[in-house]
């Protein structure tokens, strides 16, 4: 996750958008730990693993998406999270930071899990 958390603030930093590197860095952070923990995947770079993990940091005038593919079929479903478990706040928290969030199946299989900000 620190690779992944680095590069979005390098790419921020050369676009002029420090200023929403926090909420980026904790998103990508929840994004990559999610597909990690439910698709079985290791970040694009490593080799010699199936299913890749893939982050892409896109921009559109004052708009950033930061969007996180892995190879598992399984849609995200935010529940309510129980502050007291030691899982399951992530999409809770990539709700608070971002200005809304979804998922999109990918063929043949996959699915990217994206946030935008503002």
């Amino acid at each position: 996750m620190k690779v992944a958390r680095e590069l979005a603030l390098t790419v921020l930093r050369e676009w002029g958008m420090s200023r929403m590197a926090g909420d980026i860095e904790l998103v990508v952070s929840e994004l990559v730990t999610n597909a990690l923990r439910h698709a079985g995947g290791y970040l694009a770079g490593s080799s010699g693993y199936e299913n890749v993990i893939q982050l892409s940091v896109l921009r559109r005038g004052g708009e950033v998406v930061c969007a996180v593919r892995d190879g598992s079929a399984q849609l995200p479903a935010r529940r309510e999270p129980d502050f007291m478990a030691e899982t399951g706040r992530g999409l809770h928290l990539v709700s608070c930071f971002s200005r809304t969030w979804g998922a999109v199946p990918t063929i043949p299989d996959g699915k990217f899990v994206w946030a935008l900000f503002t």
